[in-house]
C-alpha cells in the first residue's frame, strides 16, 4: 500500500515552486510543492508556508520505468517514506 503524508514548510519569496526535487531512492519521481506561487501560500506573521506530499510506502514493491534511451529499469522500493525535504537522499532538481 502507498499513501502520502502532507508537510508544511516555510518558504522564501524567491522559492522556485516549479522546479521540484527528487529522492535518489525513487529516481523516476519528482516531488513538488502543492502551491504554484508565493501568493498561494499561507502567511502567518510575515512567514509564508507551502505544503507538499511525500510518498509513504507501507508494503515493499517493485517499480519499472523507461529511461530516455528506451532502457527499462526495475528496482525494489522498500517500506519507507520518500520525498521528504529534510531527508539526506533528497536533492533539488538541477543540482
Amino acid at each position: 500500500m502507498v499513501r502520502g503524508n502532507t508537510y508544511r514548510v516555510a518558504v522564501a519569496e524567491d522559492t522556485d515552486f516549479v522546479e521540484g526535487w527528487v529522492d535518489s531512492r525513487v529516481p523516476n519521481m519528482v516531488f513538488m510543492y502543492d502551491q504554484e506561487s508565493i501568493e498561494e501560500c499561507e502567511e502567518i506573521d510575515g512567514v509564508y508556508y507551502a505544503t507538499y506530499q511525500t510518498w509513504d510506502v507501507t508494503e515493499a514493491r517493485q517499480m519499472t520505468y523507461v529511461q530516455s534511451d528506451g532502457t527499462q529499469v526495475t528496482f525494489d522500493v522498500p517500506v519507507e517514506e520518500y520525498g521528504k525535504i529534510d531527508n539526506v537522499n533528497v536533492r533539488k532538481l538541477g543540482t
